[in-house]
C-alpha cells in the first residue's frame, strides 16, 4: 500500500500562566515527514477566549491559535476537535456574570464554528447556566456536539458519532462524557456508551478517536477498547499537556487547559496494524527517567564499592548500568518512522504572547470587550462599596498623601500600581468584575470602591492605601498607630498569586518597593 499520513493535532485549553512545566515537549524534528491530514482539537477550554496579560508570558489567546490552526491547516486537509468544559469555567458566584459569560459563550462558539470545527464534546460545566441556555447553545453547534451518553429531560440522545472524510481518508469520532450525579441531564454509563458507538462505527477507517470528558482512569479504559485507537481527554484540573500514554493498543492524549497551546498528533497509517508512538516528547520523557535512572544507580554503586559489597553483586547491577547507558544512546538524535507498521508522533507547540494574530477574531474579541464593559457599566452603576463604621477609617485616594509624602507619591505615579487602571481601559476591561478588583483601591471594602463606583476616580490604580490600610484617620491626624506600615504577604497575595503573577515573591517584591521616600530615607531633607 501507499505510504500516507495521517495527522491529528490538538489545540490545549486558554489560559495564564507559565509553562516550564517540564511537561512541555520539545519541538519535533525535521526528520519527520510533514502532515497530509490533521485534525485540531481544544481540550477543556473553560470559556476562556483570552489570557488576562498579567503574567510574565501569558500563552493562548483564541486569536492568536485560530491563527496557528489556519497556519497547521494550510499544511494539510484539517479538522477541529474540541473536548472537555467548553463553553464556561469553573463557577464564579456572583450573578452579574451569567449575561457576560453566556455573551462569551456565544463568542466562542461563533469563533469555532467559523474555524470548522468538526466535533466538540461538552462537559458538566457547560450545564452551569441551564438547560435553555445549553440548549441554545447546543442547536448553534448542530450536529457537531458529540456526547452519546446524554438525554435530555424529554429522553433525546444526543449523537454519539460521526465520521468526517479529509482528503483520501475517514475518521471515527465518538464523543461521550461523564456526569456528576445532580446534573440536570441523566448520563449513561460513558464506558459503556464509548464501547457501543464505536463498535457501530464502519470498518474502513483511518483511526478511530474518542472525545472523552472524565477522568485518567475511565481515558485508560475506553483506550484499551479494542477498535480505539486515541482517546482525546477533556476534564483535568491540570494546566500542563501530558505526553502519550498507551492503555492496551490505544493511546491516550491529554492538551491542558484554556488554549496555552497546540498539541499535535501526526499518525503515519501504513495500512493494518495499532500505532507506535514515535514521538520526540516520549523519548525526551523516557530520555529524563533513564538519566535519572542512571544517576541513582552510579550513586548506590560508589556507595556499594566502598562498603565492600559482594563483587557478583556488583557486577550484575554494572551490567544494568551498561544497559541503561546503552538505551539512553539509542534516544540520541532524531526519531524515525519504522520500516513498516503505523506510527505517531506527538509534540506540544505553546501559543507565544508574539504570536500571530488573527484579525476577524481579534476584532471580534475587542468589540465581546467594549460590549461587556458597556453592559457592567450600566447595569451596576449604583452598585456601591459597604458602609464604613462609626469611627472607622475610610478610603480618601492616594492623592491625600502627597502633601505629606511627596516623594513616595511621584515614585507611585511611575509605578506599574500607579497605572494599574490604564492598562484596563486601554484593554475596554475597566467595567470587567473578573478584572477590576486588582486595579483600583479598596475594592468592595467599606468606604472603598465598586466596579463602577471609585470615588470619582480618587481610588482608581492599585492606590497607597491598598497596602496601607484606609487613610482618612491618617490623613486627619498623621501617627504610626492609625496606618498600615508595611502589608504582609496576604495582602499582597490577593492578587499577586499563581494565576495572574506566576514570578512573584514576597520577599523580593517588597524589597523592590523600598525606594528613597517609601521605605527607605531621602537623599535631601526633602520629606
Amino acid at each position: 500500500m501507499r505510504r500516507t499520513l495521517l495527522s491529528l493535532a490538538l489545540v490545549a485549553a486558554f489560559a495564564c500562566g507559565d509553562d516550564d512545566s517540564g511537561n512541555a515537549p520539545p519541538d519535533e524534528p525535521a526528520g519527520l515527514p510533514t502532515p497530509d491530514l490533521r485534525l485540531l482539537a481544544l481540550t477543556d477550554l473553560e470559556g476562556k477566549l483570552e489570557p488576562c496579560g498579567c503574567t510574565s508570558r501569558p500563552l493562548g489567546g483564541l486569536d492568536r491559535t485560530v491563527a496557528r490552526i489556519a497556519a497547521l491547516s494550510a499544511e494539510a486537509p484539517s479538522a477541529l476537535l474540541v473536548v472537555g468544559n467548553v463553553l464556561f469555567g469553573p463557577p464564579h458566584g456572583q450573578a452579574e456574570l451569567q449575561q457576560p459569560a453566556i455573551w462569551e459563550a456565544q463568542t466562542l462558539l461563533t469563533i469555532l464554528q467559523d474555524a470548522g470545527v468538526a466535533a466538540i464534546t461538552p462537559g458538566p460545566s457547560d450545564l452551569r447556566h441551564g438547560l435553555a441556555t445549553f440548549e441554545a447553545l447546543r442547536s448553534a453547534a448542530a450536529a457537531r456536539l458529540l456526547a452519546g451518553n446524554w438525554r435530555t429531560p424529554e429522553g433525546e440522545a444526543l449523537p454519539a458519532s460521526r465520521v468526517i472524510e479529509l482528503g483520501d481518508h475517514r475518521v471515527g469520532l465518538v464523543g461521550v462524557s461523564a456526569l456528576p450525579p445532580d446534573a440536570p441531564l441523566s448520563a449513561s454509563d460513558p464506558l459503556e456508551a464509548a464501547r457501543r458507538a464505536v463498535d457501530a462505527l464502519p470498518d474502513d477507517l483511518a483511526a478511530r478517536v474518542v472525545l472523552l470528558q472524565g477522568d485518567r482512569r475511565l481515558a485508560r479504559r475506553i483506550a484499551a477498547i479494542e477498535a480505539v485507537d486515541f482517546v482525546i481527554l477533556g476534564g483535568l484540573d491540570q494546566a500542563d499537556a501530558l505526553p502519550p500514554a498507551q492503555s492496551g493498543t490505544g493511546w491516550v492524549v491529554y492538551g491542558g487547559r484554556q488554549g496555552q497551546g497546540v498539541l499535535v498528533l501526526d499518525l503515519y497509517v501504513r495500512g493494518e496494524g495499532r500505532f507506535i508512538d514515535v514521538s520526540a516528547w516520549s523519548r525526551e520523557v523516557q530520555r529524563t527517567r533513564l538519566e535519572a535512572e542512571i544517576e541513582d544507580l552510579e550513586g548506590r554503586l560508589r556507595r556499594w564499592e566502598a562498603d565492600g559489597a559482594e563483587a557478583d553483586d556488583l557486577a550484575r547491577q554494572r551490567r544494568r548500568l551498561e544497559r541503561l547507558r546503552r538505551e539512553r544512546a539509542q534516544l540520541d538524535g532524531p526519531p524515525v518512522l519504522p520500516a513498516r507498521g503505523n506510527a505517531f508522533a506527538a509534540r506540544w507547540e505553546p501559543i507565544d504572547p508574539d504570536a500571530p494574530k488573527d484579525p476577524a477574531v481579534s476584532a471580534r474579541l475587542e468589540s465581546l470587550a467594549r460590549r461587556i464593559n458597556d453592559h457592567n457599566r450600566r447595569t451596576l452603576a449604583d452598585r456601591r462599596p459597604p458602609p464604613v463604621a462609626e469611627g472607622e477609617a475610610r478610603y480618601v485616594g492616594s492623592r491625600a498623601c502627597a502633601s505629606c509624602h511627596r516623594a513616595a507619591y511621584a515614585w507611585w505615579q511611575r509605578h506599574p500600581h500607579g497605572r494599574a487602571y490604564a492598562t484596563l481601559q486601554e484593554r475596554h476591561r475597566e467595567f470587567h468584575l473578573e478584572c477590576v478588583g486588582c486595579h483600583v483601591t479598596g475594592y468592595e471594602q467599606p468606604g472603598g470602591s465598586t466596579v463602577t463606583h471609585n470615588l470619582d476616580g480618587a481610588l482608581v490604580n492599585v492606590g497607597c492605601e491598598v497596602c496601607h490600610g484606609p487613610g482618612s484617620l491618617h490623613v486627619a491626624a498623621p501617627s504610626p498607630e492609625n496606618i498600615r506600615r508595611a502589608p504582609n504577604e496576604q495582602v499582597c497575595v490577593q492578587c499577586h498569586n499563581e494565576e495572574h503573577s506566576d514570578l512573584f515573591s514576597y520577599e523580593a517584591y517588597r524589597a523592590s518597593l523600598l525606594v528613597p521616600g517609601h521605605g527607605r530615607p531621602l537623599p535631601s531633607s526633602e520629606p
